[in-house]
C-alpha cells in the first residue's frame, strides 16, 4: 500500500479529503475522446456527459432513473481499464453516490457476469491489491458497502475480512487505519459483526485500542478503533463478550485523559453499549465512573449526545448502586474517592462482617485508601477517613499488619502526622496506634 501521494501526518481520512478535492475531482476525464475511439458508445457518453461535474442533486435524479445503466457504465469501465487515474476518478463517483443515496448501493450489488460468480465483488477485489493506497481505501469502502447491501458468498465475505485483519496487524498506523474505515462500513450489519468477533476480531481491536493507550496518543487512529469497537458493541452477545476483558477500564481512563470531545463522546457511547452486558456495570462502578459522570455531567458540551449518554449511564448505574451490598457500596466510595464519614467506617458489624472481603483483587480497596494518602489532591476529610480504614483493616484482620507492611503503606501514614490538620494528624495516630498494640477498648473514644 503506497502511500507516497498522501500527507496522512493528520490520518487518512484527512489525507483522503485533501487528495480526492484537490486532485481526483479536478481532473478533467477526455469522455468525449473515449467516444471518438469507440471505447465507450455514444449512449455511455450520453450518460456520463449528463451526470460527470453535475451537482448531487442532479447526479442523484440522474442515477435514480437509470441506476442500472449506470452501475454496469463504472463498474466494466474500472475493470477495463489500467489507467490508476480514472479508476481513482470512478471510485471516487460511486462511494458519492452512495453517500448521496445509500440505496444506490444496493444497485451495484445487483449486477451480475456469467462468466464470474464473484462479480461485481471480483473488481474492488482486484483494486485492493494495487500499489496505490487511495485505490485501496476508496475500493474496500465502496467494496464493503456493496456487500452490506447485496448477498455476497462466504469465499467473499472471508476473503474481505482476512485482507483486513491483515492490515490491522501492521505496524504502520495508516495502514491499520485503513483496515478500520473498510471494517466500520462492514459493522453495520449484525451478520457481519458476528462474522468478526468468531474470527477473533473483536480481540485484535481490543489489543490496538490498548497499544493506544499506553503509547503516545494518536488520536485519529485511536478514535477510528473506538468507532469499530462502538459498532460491534450493538450486538449483545459481543457485548457481554467483552466484559472482563479490560475494555471498560480503557474507555473510563480514555474519559478521564483525553481532552478530545469526539474521543470523550465515543468512549461514553460505547459505555452506554456495554450497559446492563456481563458484567460490565460492577467494572464501571469499581473503575470509579461514577465519580467522572457527575464530573462530566455539569459540563457544557458542544456534542448533544454527550449529555443524552451521561444521563443514560448514570441512572443505569444508580440501579445496580441501589442493589449493591453494603461492601460494594463502601469500595464504590472509596474507588470514586468522594469520601464521606457514612455509617459503615465507624460500624463494628461491617468490619467483622466484612473483613476478607478486603482481600478481594489483590486488596484493591487498601490500595486505593494508599492511593489517597499519596495524592497531593486529597482533601483533609479523604486523608483522615483513609487512615482511620486502614487502622481498622489492620485492627480486624489477622494478618493486617503484615499486609500494610507488604504493601508499604505504613510510612504514608506516618507521613500524615506532620499534615497541618489537626483530625488527620488524629486519624493517623489512632492508625499507627492499632498497627502496634493488642488491646483496642480504650481506643473507643476515639
Amino acid at each position: 500500500m503506497n502511500f507516497r501521494e498522501l500527507d496522512t501526518s493528520n490520518g487518512v481520512k484527512a489525507a483522503e479529503s485533501s487528495f480526492r478535492t484537490k486532485v481526483v475531482l479536478a481532473r478533467e476525464i477526455p469522455w468525449n475522446g473515449f467516444a471518438s475511439s469507440n471505447s465507450i458508445t455514444s449512449e455511455q457518453y450520453n450518460l456520463i456527459s449528463k451526470y460527470d461535474k453535475h451537482t448531487d442533486a442532479e447526479k442523484k435524479e440522474k442515477f435514480a432513473a437509470n441506476s442500472e445503466s449506470y452501475v454496469n457504465f463504472f463498474v466494466n469501465f474500472i475493470n477495463s481499464t489500467s489507467n490508476i487515474e480514472i479508476i481513482q476518478y470512478l471510485l471516487t463517483l460511486i462511494n458519492e453516490i452512495i453517500e448521496i443515496d445509500p440505496r444506490a448501493a444496493g444497485a451495484f450489488s445487483k449486477i451480475t457476469k456469467d462468466d464470474d460468480k464473484s462479480y461485481p465483488y471480483s473488481v474492488f477485489f482486484r483494486l485492493l491489491n494495487r500499489e496505490d493506497a487511495y485505490t485501496n481505501l476508496h475500493a474496500s469502502i465502496a467494496l464493503a458497502q456493496i456487500m452490506c447491501a447485496g448477498r455476497p458468498t462466504q469465499n467473499d465475505v472471508e476473503s474481505f475480512f482476512n485482507w483486513i485483519l491483515k492490515l490491522l496487524r501492521k505496524n504502520n498506523s495508516s495502514e491499520v487505519e485503513v483496515g478500520l474505515i473498510a471494517l466500520q462500513s462492514l459493522l453495520l450489519k449484525d451478520d457481519f459483526r458476528i462474522f468478526f468477533n468468531n474470527i477473533d476480531g473483536s480481540a485484535l481491536l481490543l489489543n490496538i485500542l490498548q497499544a493506544l493507550s499506553t503509547s503516545s496518543v494518536n488520536i485519529q487512529l485511536l478514535y477510528e478503533t473506538i468507532y469499530a469497537i462502538w459498532l460491534l458493541t450493538y450486538n449483545k452477545d459481543i457485548a457481554a463478550a467483552y466484559s472482563g476483558t479490560g475494555l471498560v477500564a480503557n474507555l473510563v481512563q480514555l474519559v478521564k485523559t483525553v481532552a478530545k470531545e469526539k474521543i470523550v463522546r465515543l468512549s461514553l457511547s460505547t459505555l452506554r453499549n456495554l450497559l446492563n452486558n456481563g458484567k460490565s456495570n460492577e467494572e464501571m462502578i469499581d473503575n470509579g465512573f461514577v465519580r467522572m459522570l457527575n464530573i462530566l455531567n455539569i459540563k457544557k458540551w458542544g456534542d448533544d449526545d454527550i449529555p443524552a449518554d451521561i444521563e443514560v449511564l448514570i441512572n443505569g448505574l444508580a440501579k445496580d448502586i441501589d442493589n449493591m451490598s453494603s461492601f460494594n457500596k463502601y469500595k464504590t466510595e472509596i474507588i470514586s474517592g468522594e469520601l464521606e464519614w457514612t455509617p459503615v467506617h465507624k460500624s463494628e458489624r461491617f468490619w467483622k462482617e466484612n473483613i476478607s472481603k478486603f482481600e478481594e483483587n489483590n486488596y484493591q480497596v487498601i490500595k486505593h485508601l494508599h492511593q489517597i494518602l499519596k495524592t497531593s489532591q486529597s482533601t483533609p476529610l479523604q486523608l483522615s477517613i483513609a487512615c482511620h480504614d486502614l487502622g481498622e483493616f489492620v485492627r480486624h484482620h489477622n494478618r493486617g499488619k503484615a499486609i500494610i507492611d507488604y504493601l508499604q503503606i505504613k510510612p504514608d501514614i506516618m507521613g500524615m502526622m506532620s499534615n497541618e490538620n489537626e483530625e488527620v494528624k488524629k486519624q493517623a495516630l489512632f492508625a499507627l496506634q492499632k498497627m502496634m498494640l493488642n488491646n483496642w477498648e480504650y481506643l473507643n473514644a476515639k
